[in-house]
């Protein structure tokens, strides 16, 4: 027989409550179509230099959609993606976007990558980013 305490049963309840409750993933429409349209003009500004016009990563720059950037990215909080973007690019001035310029490019590149737009803007704040997770595949 297993028996199980009280703070067991009371860690196992939270945990599920808070994957039930706050988690969402780059499905849930964490962007709008205004924002990924700023975004796209952002881009061909400061990143498509690097980048590449089609975010396909040029030479020594990654690819910033597709199947390799899915795959270091799935899984990870967008907060994550976001300070990378924030604090090292664009490379020849590192940290020079606003907070929300950079949440612009990201929903850009959300858009790119085929995930839906919806009503609220992604936003750029610190820790706001941190409940969304990058996801390549929608969850059933």
């Amino acid at each position: 027989m297993v028996r199980f305490g009280v703070t067991s049963i009371v860690l196992v309840a939270a945990l599920g409550s808070a994957v039930a409750q706050g988690q969402k993933t780059t499905w849930d429409k964490v962007y709008t179509a205004e924002q990924a349209a700023r975004g796209e003009k952002l881009y061909a500004d400061n990143c498509a230099m690097c980048h590449g016009e089609s975010l396909g990563g040029v030479e020594m720059a990654p690819p910033l959609a597709g199947d390799v950037f899915n795959s270091n990215w799935e899984g990870v909080a967008l907060s994550d993606l976001f300070e990378r973007m924030r604090t090292s690019m664009p490379q020849n001035k590192p940290g020079s976007l606003s907070r929300a310029q950079n949440a612009d490019i990201l929903a850009h590149m959300l858009k790119v990558g085929n995930f839906p737009a919806g009503d609220v803007a992604l936003d750029g704040q610190p820790g706001a980013l941190t409940q969304i997770k990058f996801a390549t595949y929608k969850p059933q």
